[in-house]
């Protein structure tokens, strides 16, 4: 299967298939949004994750300004969130973290691998991936 957009926020995010990678991409151009769009571009992700039973997802904010509104960091936070992952075929993830060219703040970067770890258990693998070519070790190893 070839690369294919999966869904498309104006400004917000691409999500695509990356068939290289066995992997949903999520390129995120700036993840704050005070509307229901990144729950959408998630939610759109996840269904083709579930639909071809992907499990690989690589999170790409290192273009990203602007971090996630309270809300969506609440609800990536939250129980629904965690279940609609448990209940997928996802087994590894990938964050390539804001470049500092980004001016955002990356305290939280440090923390990333243990905390989604801690959220879905040893049934998957997480990582912080400095690039593209980083993440593809990663995943295809």
């Amino acid at each position: 299967m070839a690369e294919k957009i999966i869904h498309r926020a104006e400004a917000l995010v691409e999500v695509t298939w990356r068939p290289a990678l066995a992997a949903v991409y999520l390129n995120w151009f700036s993840e704050y949004d005070e509307g229901t769009r990144v729950r959408d571009a998630v939610l759109a992700a996840l269904d083709w994750v579930n639909a071809n039973q992907v499990e690989h997802w690589v999170a790409d904010v290192s273009t990203s300004p602007n971090a996630l509104s309270d809300a969506d960091y609440q609800w990536v936070s939250g129980d629904e969130f965690r279940s609609a992952i448990l209940g997928s075929p996802l087994r590894k993830f990938v964050l390539i973290p804001p470049l500092p060219e980004t001016g955002q703040d990356v305290g939280w970067v440090a923390e990333w691998e243990e905390n989604t770890l801690t959220k879905f258990g040893e049934r998957v693998r997480a990582k912080v991936c400095k690039d593209l070519d980083d993440a593809t070790l990663f995943l295809t190893g």
